[in-house]
């Protein structure tokens, strides 16, 4: 008897993204693996982006336009359409790379039991000229507190749906580091596999949260240090909760240096010392240690 291949379900969410939208589509169509479902959801866009899900409707499993909510809101609810045995989501200005659920297939054969796969990632610029990669890092729950990397580069990662019921759905509470927070619990519930591949990219252009919203990044980095380094975090990392919150408000004020926002950076500064001083990096001390010199001294 032939063995069933699992499906794959693939959301997308856009939210005025319709200059990218079409060739998120395409990579998730191209796909040489058989059996994918590609779910989109537009998050109240005031660009074309309906207009490009009405033209693909026949290649989308499942479509829809509501009223802006928060991608959070609507990944979450287009996971509650999915049928899929193993899921990811692929922002409406990322790409999946050729061959890329093949592969992350191939890791569930070979081991049923693994809650997440995940691989490197591919930095592209506004035209989808490659840039830069990203390697997807082993699990170390000690470096990821200490420093707030992010071991699985989040384009690149598919879960099981034994993953999604232990951790999800995600936290409708937060911004940004959702897919940070759910990879944390997913990583202390069983095993995680890391691809030496790339299988996605990444694009990096004015509007994307990470590099256009400062303040809000700020505001969700901090709400990442109390909410779950301060409370909610597994069990398994409780130990790591002082340079979590360290950490985390470390990167607040990375935010508000470039915000503009000096005295509140120079303040999350002082404060992360004082609960660990341990992870900080030679960059971030590059760019902190001048808040702490007085203003007419930096002048």
């Amino acid at each position: 008897m032939a063995v069933t291949q699992p499906l794959v379900s693939v959301v997308t969410t856009s939210y005025n993204q319709g200059r990218y939208l079409e060739e998120t589509i395409r990579s998730v169509r191209a796909q040489d693996y058989p059996r994918v479902e590609h779910l989109v959801i537009d998050d109240g866009s005031s660009d074309d982006s309906p207009d490009i899900l009405r033209a693909h409707a026949g290649e989308l499993t499942w479509w829809d336009v509501q009223e802006n909510r928060g991608q959070v809101p609507a990944l979450n609810r287009a996971f509650s359409h999915a049928r899929g045995e193993i899921l990811g989501f692929v922002n409406a200005d990322d790409t999946l790379l050729p061959g890329a659920l093949t592969r992350i297939v191939r890791e569930y054969e070979r081991d049923p039991d693994v809650l997440l796969v995940y691989g490197d990632m591919l930095y592209t610029d506004e035209r989808s000229g490659v840039v830069g990669r990203v390697r997807g890092r082993a699990w170390d729950p000690a470096r990821s507190a200490r420093t707030g990397e992010q071991f699985a580069p989040q384009p690149t990662a598919f879960w099981s749906r034994r993953a999604w019921e232990l951790a999800g759905p995600f936290n409708e509470s937060a911004w940004s580091l959702f897919d940070e927070e759910f990879f944390l619990r997913i990583a202390c519930a069983g095993r995680v596999v890391r691809v030496p591949e790339a299988l996605a990219t990444f694009r990096l252009h004015a509007a994307s949260k990470s590099m256009s919203q400062h303040e809000r990044m700020a505001a969700e980095c901090l709400r990442f240090a109390s909410d779950f380094w301060g409370g909610s975090a597994p069990r398994p990392l409780k130990r790591y909760s002082r340079s979590g919150r360290a950490t985390y408000l470390r990167r607040a004020a990375l935010n508000l240096v470039a915000a503009g926002d000096v005295p509140r950076a120079r303040r999350l500064f002082v404060s992360s010392l004082l609960l660990s001083p341990r992870g900080i990096t030679r960059q971030q001390a590059a760019r902190l240690g001048p808040t702490l010199v007085p203003r007419w001294a930096r002048s």
